[in-house]
C-alpha cells in the first residue's frame, strides 16, 4: 500500500497543492499514517514534520492497489491562522 500526501498546510498558512509539488514528491510506500499521526513531508526545498489531517481514519481497510490520498499541516501551523489556498487559475480577462 502506498500515500501520497497531496495538500500542505504551512506555518505562514499557505497551502501547498499537489500541482505546486514535484511528481511524486511525498509519494510513500508502506504502512499509511492515520488522521493525527505526525510525519516527515519535503516542501519548497525543506523537510519538516507535520500532522495528518485528513486522508485516513482509524480501522479503514484499503485495498493493496490503492494510494491514500492524505492532507497534512505543519507542525506549529496555529488553528486561528486564516489558510490561503492558491487561485485556480481563472480567466479574469474581459472581452
Amino acid at each position: 500500500m502506498s500515500y501520497w500526501v497531496k495538500r500542505i498546510a504551512l506555518k505562514d498558512g499557505k497551502v501547498v497543492t499537489e500541482s505546486e509539488l514535484r511528481e511524486n514528491e511525498n509519494r510513500f510506500d508502506g504502512p499509511v499514517p492515520v488522521v493525527g499521526d505526525v510525519i516527515e513531508v519535503q516542501c519548497h526545498g525543506r523537510k519538516f514534520m507535520a500532522t495528518v489531517m485528513w486522508g485516513n481514519w482509524p480501522n479503514r481497510v484499503h485495498s493493496d492497489d490503492v494510494v491514500v490520498p492524505l492532507r497534512v499541516s505543519e507542525v506549529g501551523l496555529d488553528p486561528a491562522t486564516p489558510l490561503r489556498t492558491p487561485s485556480r487559475g481563472l480567466n479574469t480577462s474581459s472581452q
